[in-house]
């Protein structure tokens, strides 16, 4: 069975990588990964991985700004001490990744989990505010004042016809 993983934080001892964290949907689990086992995981399709993706051209993990809309991701350098990835213009030491929608009353929520995996909802207003702040990381974005959440759905590959395969 596919599992659905949001990648949320890099693991690093100093300089060192160690791996990724991710939060597996829907049960909530936290399952950890090597760069390697991540890249393998992608490749063959074993796990549905959001937040990153493979480089074409380097073959390396790279944030998924297309698909996921990822910006920026926590890097756990140490025990509780988490730091941008990106450090040009954020000095949040917590981010949220918006994984889904819901409605309450016939307003739009939108449920995030956190760097340090607290799950809650936002309304609109808040994470607009989030996204201004830069402190939402993937999961959504705006565009043109409206807010674009990211699919859960990956592509299915096209059905192949006979000619196709001579």
């Amino acid at each position: 069975m596919c599992r659905r993983l949001v990648v949320t934080n890099k693991l690093s001892l100093g300089g060192r990588e160690l791996g990724w964290e991710t939060y597996s949907l829907p049960k909530g689990e936290l399952v950890e990964f090597t760069s390697k086992q991540l890249k393998e995981s992608i490749k063959a399709g074993i796990d549905e991985v959001y937040g990153l993706m493979i480089s074409e051209e380097t073959g390396e993990l790279v944030f998924d700004t297309e698909n996921w809309f990822t910006t920026n991701m926590m890097n756990k350098l140490h025990i509780n001490t988490l730091v941008p990835m990106v450090e040009d213009d954020c000095l949040a030491n917590l981010f949220y990744i918006v994984i889904g929608t819901h409605k309450v009353k016939g307003e739009t929520m939108y449920d995030v989990i956190s760097s340090r995996y607290e799950r809650a909802s936002f309304n609109a207003e808040k994470v607009k505010t989030l996204l201004d702040m830069k402190i939402i990381s993937g999961g959504c974005k705006l565009e043109n004042g409206e807010i674009v959440v990211a699919s859960m759905e990956k592509p299915k590959p096209e059905a192949v016809t006979k000619a196709e395969e001579l």
